[in-house]
């Protein structure tokens, strides 16, 4: 049984070239790192060195925010650590409201580039804490309800095919592939006013 479910990491796909400048992403992060926000930004982590690595990395007391360049595709990152509340629904509902909310701040920034644009039909969800959230039937029983319906708040209950990670070996999660391609805005929209029964 899941007791305090708190490492959600959430990463949305872009089209963004391997030899991608991520400069863009120090400044805007090093601007965010300065601000007040719940997140409680701490540091800022430069992986632009390393090949099909961890990107440029916003570190907080609560989550982490990254443009990531990591297997299967460069995109936006982000990784819940702790401070979530509730049912692993609400939880997971959190989750995609701040990643959503992040992405779309980010992506409005003048210095983001073009060639990094999210691919918002395309989506990973990982629950990264292996012991309290083994890749097994028992976390399927308890996680996957709470993911379709948040998905299906997202994008539509026919908008999209779930495909779960079954390598017992890695995280437990799953990869979204949606039918449609919406803004982020749109996504943010349906997360913050659509339906959701806790």
């Amino acid at each position: 049984m899941i007791h305090n479910l708190q490492r959600i990491q959430i990463k949305i796909f872009s089209n963004a070239p391997r030899d991608l400048s991520l400069e863009p992403f120090l400044e805007i992060f090093a601007r965010w790192r300065k601000e007040k926000h719940p997140a409680e930004w701490v540091d800022l982590a430069d992986y632009a060195h390393i090949s099909r690595g961890p990107g440029i990395v916003l570190i907080g007391q609560r989550c982490n925010f990254a443009f990531d360049m990591a297997d299967p595709a460069p995109g936006i990152l982000y990784t819940a650590k702790k401070g979530l509340t509730g049912t692993p629904l609400e939880r997971l509902h959190s989750a995609l409201q701040w990643f959503l909310e992040l992405s779309q701040r980010l992506v409005g920034e003048s210095e983001f580039p073009s060639s990094a644009m999210p691919r918002t039909d395309l989506l990973e969800i990982r629950f990264t804490d292996r012991l309290e959230t083994p890749n097994a039937a028992s976390t399927t029983m308890e996680l996957r309800p709470a993911v379709q319906q948040m998905l299906d708040v997202i994008y539509g209950s026919c908008g999209y095919e779930l495909i779960p990670q079954t390598d017992a070996r890695q995280c437990y999660g799953f990869s979204v592939q949606a039918k449609q391609a919406l803004p982020l805005g749109a996504l943010l929209e349906h997360i913050t006013k659509g339906s959701v029964h806790f």
